[in-house]
Formats: structure tokens, C-alpha cells, sequence
């Protein structure tokens, strides 16, 4: 695991469910632990970051697991929702976190991908990655997350 080569980051478009990111980063733990969504692709990937704060760590360097698990199930939970296009959101039903190595650095970056999106359940894969001030970016999690999808009320 550990190392991991430049090219792995989702390509993502940061136009693409815009109110997706917009009800993600509107919510108090989003807001609280300071997570960015930084986009998504259609086939239901997603891309969520966020500043290593201290207030992060248990230590003042290495990030708390439930810091890292809350990142993981905004990153996969989002992937399934963006998978079914505009007017979809989800909520999370269970979600599994296997931390690999100690995060630290500058921020970290969750990868999300949906193996599942169906308007009855989700399912998606998750890397979370730390990343230094070099750029220099390291696995640190894998996770799994489920989700029920719903349909947003229409504005």
C-alpha cells in the first residue's frame, strides 16, 4: 500500500451536481471538521479533502480514525449519490474504515467510487490519502460505505 503514484487522484468536474456539494458542505460536521468537496464524475466517483488541523490529531501530528472515517463516508456515500444524477442524495446505512498507515501531513484527499448505485441501496470503495507539503501522498485508509439513496424534494 503506502506510497502512491501522481496519477492516482479522481479527475473529477467540479460543475457536476453542484447541489450534491453545496448540501455536503452545508451540513454541521462538514462544516466542523472543514471538508471540501472538490467535485465529481458521472460514473459515480467523487473527490472530498480536507486542511489537517490540529484539532484533527490525537497527538498534534496524526489524525484521529474518526476523522478519517468521517471523510471516507462523505466520499463514498457521495459517489453513490452522484451516480444517479441530479436530485439524488443518500444517507449513510453502515460503513467499514481499515486504517493503513498514520495520516499526517498537510491534508487529506478521499477517493470514493460507487460499485453500487441503485435508487434502493449504494455501495462504494474509498481511499483516503495523506498528502505533505512535498505533494508526496500516501494511502492511509481503505473503506467501504453503504447507503439508501432519495430523491432531493424539486426548488
Amino acid at each position: 500500500m503506502g506510497k502512491s503514484s501522481n496519477d492516482v487522484f479522481l479527475e473529477v468536474d467540479a460543475t457536476f451536481r453542484l447541489d450534491l456539494k453545496q448540501l455536503i458542505e452545508a451540513m454541521p460536521t462538514a462544516r466542523l471538521l472543514g471538508v471540501r468537496v472538490i467535485g465529481f464524475d458521472r460514473s459515480g466517483g467523487s473527490r472530498v479533502e480536507l486542511e489537517i488541523q490540529r484539532s484533527h490529531t490525537f497527538d498534534g501530528r496524526s489524525v484521529q480514525a474518526g476523522v478519517i472515517g468521517a471523510l471516507a463516508d462523505f466520499a463514498g456515500v457521495s459517489a453513490s449519490a452522484a451516480a444517479l444524477g441530479d436530485g439524488w442524495m443518500a444517507s449513510t446505512t453502515g460503513f467499514e474504515v481499515h486504517n493503513l498507515a498514520p495520516a499526517n501531513g498537510e491534508r487529506l484527499v478521499a477517493i470514493g467510487k460507487a460499485l453500487l448505485a441503485k435508487r434502493s441501496q449504494g455501495v462504494s470503495v474509498v481511499e483516503v490519502f495523506s498528502v505533505s507539503s512535498t505533494g508526496e501522498r500516501t494511502v492511509v485508509a481503505h473503506a467501504t460505505t453503504m447507503c439508501r439513496p432519495f430523491q432531493l424534494a424539486p426548488s
